[in-house]
């Protein structure tokens, strides 16, 4: 087989094993080997060609992620994969470097070959971090989000982020292909040893949170404190959310499950974002019988609806989370803080604003306040009060950003969302991703409303304790789902520190810079 077809189908195999993970959540195991592959046909590869092999991979690994996004706009979904594939571009460019050295002497040296692997393994890290703030950002489908089953090593996440098991997870590719690349070698026992050692520590670390973790909510209940939450999920297709016709239709479906759900006596009940059928200062009559439904309900009600802000300081559009207390009655507003670009804003408005002439693209404002909102228990242990923050749309995607409101008192995290956009996809699993890891980076629950699912109740070790279900389905079915969460206020490593394994990363990278320019320097002399 020519070399160019062998590399081609090498780098295509690793693509199909890293996306299965986000795809199918029994398939985390793939993760671990998915690089294996593309690691094999960088080999004998020149920068120019690790750059093409690498976009290739990362355009082709997107491609199979979000073919979803066909459904918003054809055009921006490959534009969008061609972007996000440099990110696996540059990490090859640089990467090869280091796997395959000019002196093949260094490939079997141990005191070179290792240091390089985790130097690799830092570099991916790094991009994925980048990736998360270049152009507003974007960290769907992380390395580690493959592993949002995997209980035992999702929990160090709590000290290094999700990040720290993106770490793992390429680490263990590189010690694997060290170990069949070079079999029966002093590098690959080496390799063999630090892996072996990797995979008990990363594990026991798990196992042992988990058991302490557990144990607690076996203890007696009268030592918890604990709220019960209700979400309801009104399956809206999205071609009908914003018919003016049915305005009143949906509002009744939303409103009928706001009942069924009072009847189980939540504390606190979620409608998803822009639930709210129309813009809410725009809908005097809605917003009256939206109160009138609180008031019987006699709970509160944290509503999702598009807001025009304070008028007297012009227009502005927000997308907005509204908490209603038990009498109906306005209490706070939150404004989503970080926009969709290209979505709800044109970023470089003036140079791109001629895009509005061939997309639809909304005119949203961001809000300037991390608001965190105050609940309290009317039926279990009647007045206790406790604080959560509402994340509107992906922001829940954001490690920086939810760190920051755990930071300011919330006890646990609300995602209100709508991913309607997507059809019967796994996008909306891929979403709740993302919710699983910030509960477990922060030990706190995270409760998700979303008008067609994933509507579900995630614990602080990244168990989904319930969901919105109907026949065993959980997306595009209307329901509601109640479950009392257990509030357990421990500040984790990370939310008190934040990117600290991040920085690391960074010095690491930093460290193999230097290196590199020394060992060139010499072989220059």
């Amino acid at each position: 087989m020519p070399h160019r077809l062998r590399d081609l189908l090498l780098v295509i195999i690793s693509a199909v094993l890293l996306v299965l993970p986000y795809h199918f959540d029994w398939a985390w195991p793939f993760a671990y080997v998915a690089f294996i592959p593309y690691f094999f046909a960088l080999n004998r590869k020149s920068s120019g060609g690790a750059f093409k092999y690498s976009y290739l991979f990362g355009f082709l690994f997107f491609c199979f992620l979000g073919y979803w996004l066909i459904h918003v706009n054809v055009v921006g979904f490959i534009a969008l994969a061609a972007y996000l594939a440099l990110y696996f571009a540059f990490f090859g460019l640089v990467s090869v470097r280091f796997l395959y050295p000019a002196d093949e002497t260094e490939r079997s040296d141990t005191r070179k070959a290792i240091p390089a692997v985790f130097f690799i393994a830092a570099f991916w890290v790094v991009g994925e971090y980048l990736r998360g703030w270049i152009a507003s950002g974007l960290p769907w489908a992380l390395l580690s989000y493959g592993q949002w089953k995997n209980l035992w090593v999702i929990q160090i996440s709590d000290i290094t982020g999700c990040y720290g098991v993106s770490f793992f997870v390429m680490l263990v590719n590189l010690l694997i292909y060290k170990i069949l690349r070079m079999p029966k070698t002093r590098l690959a026992a080496v390799a063999a040893l630090i892996l072996l050692g990797s995979v008990l520590t990363v594990c026991a670390y798990g196992l042992i949170v988990l058991n302490i973790r557990d144990s607690f909510y076996k203890s007696a209940s009268a030592e918890k404190k604990q709220i019960r939450v209700s979400v309801v999920q009104g399956n809206i297709p999205q071609d009908q959310k914003w018919d003016r016709k049915i305005k009143n239709i949906i509002f009744e479906k939303y409103k009928r499950l706001t009942f069924m759900s009072a009847t189980e006596k939540p504390d606190l009940i979620l409608w998803p974002e822009t639930s709210f059928p129309g813009y809410f200062e725009d809908e005097p009559l809605l917003a009256a019988q939206l109160r009138s439904t609180i008031r019987q309900a006699h709970t509160d009600v944290l509503v999702g609806a598009p807001t025009l802000g304070d008028l007297e300081r012009g227009l502005q559009f927000y997308n907005t989370a509204i908490l209603f207390g038990p009498d109906g009655e306005e209490r706070k507003r939150y404004h989503k803080v970080h926009l969709v670009p290209f979505g709800e804003f044109v970023p470089f408005e003036p140079a791109l604003g001629f895009l509005r002439k061939f997309f639809a693209i909304g005119h949203f404002s961001a809000g300037n306040e991390k608001t965190i909102f105050e609940t309290q228990t009317r039926t279990q242990n009647p007045n206790r009060k406790f604080k959560f923050a509402a994340l509107i749309c992906y922001e829940d995607i954001f490690p920086g950003l939810v760190r920051e409101f755990c930071l300011a008192g919330a006890d646990f995290l609300v995602n209100v969302t709508n991913d309607a956009w997507f059809g019967k996809t796994a996008a909306p699993y891929q979403h709740a991703q993302g919710s699983l890891f910030r509960a477990v980076e922060n030990r706190v629950p995270v409760v998700r409303a979303a008008n067609t699912g994933l509507s579900c109740f995630i614990s602080p070790e990244g168990r989904i304790l319930a969901s919105v279900k109907d026949n065993g389905k959980e997306i595009f079915v209307t329901g509601h789902q109640g479950y009392t969460l257990t509030i357990r206020k421990t500040p984790s490593f990370y939310t008190r520190f934040g990117d600290v394994f991040v920085a690391l990363m960074f010095l690491l990278c930093f460290l193999a810079y230097r290196h590199r320019s020394k060992h060139t320097a010499y072989s220059e002399v």
